[in-house]
């Protein structure tokens, strides 16, 4: 047994050694830090009579609201080239009614760069599945992420959880490829424990055939109770070009299907089988960006966004469509002023009497970074 393993440690070591890529050098302890600040400030407006601003039906609904969106503050710190961190908190948890204060850390994990092709992430952050959830807020195509977004998230299969992650990038100077690999809690961030021993399993492959053009395969396989286990896959693209010196073009798309946990755990069938249980959602969306640089305005874009989601595929009136048109200014760069307004159109392929409603809504967003 003991030739065994030290068989297998000359083994790795070899590989570790025959690496084309030099390994970071080792550096002494010099710390830095930087603190960044986002906030989303927000007013929304219903197009559609009996339908608030959330888009739900309503006898007597709310038409118009001012809101904070996000309000964020966030500490990256660097130890030396290996050892990094990062913490975030959303402050719009705090003043939320009847939060649990758990959700108000988003980020929080170390990271450990040993080279190129390895790294170590723990702690809290984003699981590397769904296209739109893997934007940075302060980049987001639209003013929000789309409907196939929340249905992944609300369960559990996208956004913030704690985990393990290894991720790495290889033939970063040519066709670069990309790659993921964590376990997950694959429960709500805000608790302080797993609500089950189960976890949540995840992998990204993203390759760039050429410069700015990106092709994903993500998948995740997850516990939901005892004997039953759950997934998640699908696929994205996306493409950044520039058409001239001054305009600047965004195409992207995302297919993904999965288990719809929710649901499975809310029925009340003796016998569930849980492929009956699924949910899919994909989308495309476009946006052009022109170059201005003038003294009050940097960039004008414009943009649309299609997306279909069907929540359980076997109900056949609960899928819904949403168009979005949009324009954005942007006043100053890196988006650190940006003003977006969006036309949502939301449209049911049943509507159901004081339940859900084709709908349209208004909403300006003002983001200012620092």
């Amino acid at each position: 047994m003991k030739k065994i393993l030290l068989i297998y440690i000359i083994f790795f070591h070899r590989i570790i050694l025959s690496a084309q890529t030099p390994v970071a050098t080792a550096s002494s302890f010099n710390p830095i830090i930087k603190f960044k600040g986002l906030l989303h400030s927000r007013y929304e407006y219903s197009m559609t009579d009996s339908v608030d601003v959330l888009g739900k039906y309503s006898a007597d609904p709310l038409k118009s609201n001012f809101r904070l969106r996000r309000a964020e503050i966030r500490s990256d710190i660097k130890l030396n080239d290996h050892w990094s961190g990062v913490i975030r908190l959303g402050l719009t948890e705090l003043k939320t009614t009847g939060t649990s204060f758990g959700r108000v850390i988003e980020l929080a994990y170390f990271e450990y760069k040993y080279r190129d092709e390895f790294y170590i992430r723990g702690g809290q952050f984003k699981e590397p599945l769904e296209l739109d959830e893997l934007t940075s807020p302060e980049d987001l195509r639209m003013i929000d992420r789309g409907s196939t977004s929340r249905m992944f998230v609300n369960n559990y299969w996208a956004s913030y959880q704690p985990g393990l992650m290894v991720f790495g990038t290889f033939m970063k100077e040519k066709r670069a490829l990309n790659y993921y690999a964590g376990v997950f809690n694959g429960s709500d961030r805000s608790i302080s424990y797993d609500n089950n021993s189960g976890k949540n399993y995840v992998g990204r492959l993203e390759f760039y055939p050429v410069k700015g053009f990106r092709l994903a395969v993500n998948g995740e396989l997850g516990s939901i109770e005892k004997n039953v286990t759950g997934n998640a896959v699908g696929g994205d693209l996306s493409i950044i070009k520039n058409l001239g010196d001054n305009i600047h073009y965004i195409l992207e798309g995302e297919y993904l299907t999965g288990t719809n946990l929710l649901n499975y755990v809310a029925s009340t069938d003796s016998i569930k089988d849980v492929n009956n249980f699924q949910m899919t959602g994909y989308f495309g969306q476009g946006l052009l960006r022109f170059d201005v640089n003038n003294s009050w305005l940097k960039t004008f874009e414009i943009g649309g966004k299609y997306e279909v989601a069907d929540p359980l595929s076997t109900d056949d009136e609960n899928d819904f469509r949403t168009i979005t048109g949009g324009i954005g200014f942007i006043f100053l760069p890196d988006n650190d002023a940006r003003l977006q307004l969006n036309v949502v159109h939301t449209n049911y392929q049943k509507e159901i009497e004081a339940l859900q409603k084709n709908n349209n809504m208004l909403i300006a967003q003002l983001q200012l970074k620092i």
